[in-house]
């Protein structure tokens, strides 16, 4: 005889275990035994009988606390993660029926159930602390973020990851235990100072020093593995927010790592181009919100590139208080972090140190380039030129009126001679590099040489220390002046005290200056004499146009890109709905409209969820567009979409007129209504679609013929699982949603339907009686003309959309609204006949149930139709007991007589 079953032996030997009313020594010698069975099975096999057993009812109270307790702890075991993401994607409905189109395992793995999995995973059972609980799963998580498990559990892993944990501020704050267990570790294996409590745990912790040698704080393997996975966790979400959080501390060794001098092909691979990209994201997330100081002085440039300039030969950390350490190659031709050595002639001799700077100022002009490809980073270049300039004529021995201030000064003394070197160097590279890109911004520069110059003709004595900044002033005025695109303007007051220096200058008889100065001058008058007349433009509307342009331009960049990760695209969108906020008059809306409906073909469905709501705020100003693009892109009738797209495009339909429902009126809701029926109806013909089948019909045709050839008769077929019959009949349903000959698919059918019903209840008096009509009629043809088993979905669809119509009639009623139409006479009859019949003969449970409940509803209707709507609340007395007296009420003649009446 066998084993029992395993849900009975826990049942048995829980009962022992835990029932009060079992003696004490029983239940102290069965406990081992119920926790023997639990260790003893498999986490796959445990999971969904205890999944079972811990449902209300099915246990007694004393028996379900010990194996809630046993189901939560599971996911501690070895692969118990791994293995309750799978439970969960296996029985959550929205992963249990994939596309037809695709068949991957990883298609399967949906928004939903990765929710249902974060949830689970992301909560600390009862009773076990945060950090023992984050600490127990995170090696297997991060397993799986490195490709460690099956397909598509790198996905799952950094959605739990990303969202559930780090994206909540009760874990995943710094210094909280999700932090702990998932950020830090990654971090302090690329900056060590940022947990020094580990760093200095692991220094006591080793015994064996080797002397002469540098102590190694960090593997290369462990840098490597940490750049890896912090990579895969921040492009494998869409928030920029935790990929700010993420990157911004380490964005010094990120610039270290992917500026490393040694080019050998497995650093650039392993550590180099990680960083890079990592980098360049925080660079994007990082956009310029700074004002400038006062007027018409250089913007400052971003964050990012200010602090990578300031310490361009960053190679690690040593201040007071805190761990030293600095990047190294390995002896396996990787990075290291390693403790350094203490001795002070080290860097100090700057000649050695030529070939690193120009190293590191070729690299940042390389990573420039890179980022030249959007349109703000070429704005950022001409920021960074001029940044430098107004920086390095300010400290050439001379004293401003007016001082420029700009972002890349800092903290710390700047003036030494390395950091002038290289401050030289990148504008030399610039010039070189971006000759066309170093002037955006006319007036900046205008400004910034009228200082020059002014300086030089006001001060009296040796100019000879000032020649150089006036010949680089001079050089800018010239490549202003030459840009094609340079017009003068009656805002340009400084034009005035230029030419005057100008003048001044060339008289000086400087061989350096003074003919340069000349000629500019003329240069200038030329300008002057055939730009035409002047006129003067309001700024403030200019300034904010140009600026909308350029965050608009940036947005669609982002977007557009090919190699955008997931938080660039999604910063895109935020750019957009700010700007959509602000109603800003550069808005392209038919090229909002095509942006939109194409990332809603995004496989990432967090993404295409958030171009869902742009196309929300969008239509809160201009509905009537939005809802005729998307019901002519539901409808394709020239075949573009696939079913699942088309189904995205039904879901932002349908929360488009929800939030507009006001709006859905005339034309527009005609125009709609009609391609929701045109789909739902079996009037659709695809003959792209059917031409596609029968393509794939002949060529699995010519398969099976080619295999029973080589075969020599039929082929035998392999033996396969077998199915349960609630397996099989599942099997059939799906098999016949697919269209036939061209026909609708079942559930782009069921989904119009869905969606007219919505549109029915929320604004039933926005649609003609003649398309509500249609729509009736056309589910009560298709709860009698298909009632295969395969069209269950269309017919639950078709008796919600009556019961959609039975709601919005008795809201009506009850708001005391005439709608002019309604159930009445015959066709009252034949719906309630219909659905009668239906109840009790349909092959489908749901469909017989929601029958059942649309006859009540609508003889609960009829009720209450009998009845006088009471939509106005009664607010004056109408009646006095006793007397035929209607204060304030009754006819004008009733009011001018009176009758008195005697009462007892």
């Amino acid at each position: 005889m066998g084993e029992p079953p395993l849900a009975d032996r826990l049942l048995q030997t829980g009962k022992l275990a835990f029932d009060p009313d079992q003696p004490e020594e029983v239940r102290q010698e069965n406990r081992p035994r119920f926790k023997a069975i639990i260790d003893g099975t498999s986490t796959l096999v445990l999971m969904p009988v205890l999944n079972l057993l811990i449902q209300p009812g099915r246990t007694h109270p004393w028996l379900r606390a010990p194996l809630i307790s046993a189901l939560a702890s599971l996911p501690l075991r070895p692969r118990g993660v791994q293995d309750t993401i799978e439970f969960i994607l296996s029985v959550h409905p929205s992963s249990r029926v994939g596309s037809s189109e695709d068949t991957s395992k990883q298609a399967g793995i949906s928004y939903e159930a990765l929710n249902a999995a974060s949830r689970l995973l992301c909560s600390p059972p009862f009773g076990m602390a945060s950090e023992r609980w984050f600490s127990g799963i995170a090696p297997q998580l991060l397993s799986l973020l490195q490709g460690q498990g099956e397909p598509g559990m790198d996905k799952a892993a950094a959605f739990i990851i990303g969202f559930g944990i780090l994206g909540r501020k009760q874990y995943g704050a710094p210094g909280m235990a999700g932090w702990k267990a998932f950020a830090a570790p990654m971090l302090s294996c690329i900056d060590p100072t940022i947990t020094p409590e580990s760093t200095q745990a692991a220094a006591s912790e080793e015994d064996i020093i080797t002397l002469g040698a540098p102590k190694i704080l960090v593997s290369s393997g462990d840098v490597s593995r940490s750049l890896c996975n912090l990579l895969t966790l921040v492009t494998s979400h869409p928030n920029p927010g935790l990929a700010r959080r993420l990157l911004k501390p380490i964005l010094l060794p990120l610039w270290s790592l992917a500026s490393w001098y040694d080019d050998a092909s497995i650093v650039e691979i392993t550590f180099c181009k990680p960083a890079r990209e990592m980098l360049k994201i925080l660079v994007q997330l990082s956009p310029v919100n700074e004002e400038p100081v006062y007027e018409n002085c250089p913007r400052p440039t971003s964050y990012c590139l200010s602090t990578i300039l300031d310490n361009l030969l960053f190679k690690g950390r040593s201040g007071p208080g805190k761990p030293c350490w600095e990047y190294a190659s390995s002896k396996d031709g990787g990075i290291q972090v390693q403790q350094p050595d203490n001795n002070p002639q080290k860097d100090t001799d700057i000649v050695s140190n030529l070939a690193r700077i120009d190293h590191g100022v070729d690299k940042f002009i390389a990573f420039l380039g890179i980022l030249g490809s959007t349109p703000d980073f070429v704005t950022e270049v001409s920021r960074l030129f001029m940044s430098l300039c107004s920086k390095w004529l300010s400290n050439n021995d001379r004293q401003i009126g007016n001082p420029v201030l700009s972002r890349l000064e800092a903290s710390e003394d700047r003036g030494d001679i390395e950091s002038r070197l290289i401050e030289a160097r990148v504008m030399q590279k610039l010039m070189d590099t971006f000759p066309d890109k170093l002037i955006s911004d006319s007036k900046q520069v205008l400004a910034l040489v009228c200082q020059v110059l002014s300086d030089f003709t006001d001060a009296s004595g040796d100019h000879t220390n000032s020649d150089d900044a006036v010949a680089v002033a001079l050089s800018l005025l010239n490549m202003l002046l030459t840009t094609p695109s340079f017009q003068i303007s009656l805002e340009d007051t400084a034009l005035d005290s230029i030419q005057s220096s100008l003048k001044s200058i060339s008289r000086l008889g400087r061989e350096e200056i003074s003919p340069t100065a000349k000629s500019l001058q003329s240069l200038l008058r030329f300008h002057s004499t055939i730009g035409g007349p002047q006129v003067a433009i309001p700024s403030t509307s200019t300034d904010q146009q140009w600026e909308d342009r350029k965050s608009y331009s940036l947005a669609m960049s982002y977007l557009m890109a090919s190699d955008s990760p997931p938080p660039v695209r999604v910063q895109g969108l935020e750019i957009l709905s700010t700007l959509m906020r602000a109603n800003s008059a550069v808005l392209d809306i038919p090229a909002l409209l095509i942006l939109f409906t194409s990332i809603l073909q995004d496989k990432e469905e967090y993404i295409y969820l958030r171009a869902i709501q742009s196309l929300i705020q969008l239509s809160q100003r201009h509905p009537k567009a939005v809802m005729k693009d998307l019901i002519d892109r539901y409808v394709d009738p020239d075949e573009e979409y696939e079913l699942d797209q088309r189904l995205r495009l039904g879901e932002a339909l349908l929360q488009v007129i929800q939030t507009s429902a006001l709006q859905f009126t005339g034309e527009t809701a005609r125009s709609v209504c009609h391609g929701l029926l045109f789909i739902s109806s079996r009037r659709g013909y695809r003959p792209k679609t059917e031409r596609a089948q029968e393509r794939r019909l002949k060529s699995k045709k010519k398969s099976e013929t080619e295999a029973e050839e080589a075969w020599g008769g039929e082929v035998p077929q392999l033996a396969e699982d077998e199915m349960s019959p609630e397996d099989e009949i599942l099997a059939q349903i799906v098999s016949g949603w697919e269209s036939k000959r061209g026909t609708e698919d079942v559930r782009i059918r069921a989904s119009a339907l869905s969606i007219l019903g919505s549109v029915l209840e929320s604004n039933l008096g926005g649609i003609d009686p003649s398309t509500t009509s249609a729509a009736i009629d056309m589910s009560i043809h298709i709860l009698t003309l298909e009632p295969e088993l395969q069209r269950a979905i269309l017919r639950r669809a078709a008796i919600l959309l009556i019961m959609d119509f039975i709601r919005a009639l008795e809201a009506a009623r009850s708001e005391g609204r005439s709608l002019g139409f309604g159930f009445v006479g015959q066709s009252l009859d034949n719906v309630t006949r219909v659905l009668e019949y239906v109840k009790d003969t349909d092959s489908d449970g749901l469909v017989r149930q929601h029958a059942k409940d649309v006859v009540e509803s609508l003889q609960a209707w009829q009720m209450n139709s009998l009845f006088a709507s009471r939509a106005e609340p009664q607010t004056e007395i109408q009646e006095l007991s006793g007397l035929h007296i209607r204060p304030g009420g009754g006819s004008r003649e009733s009011r001018m007589t009176p009758r008195i009446e005697e009462i007892e």
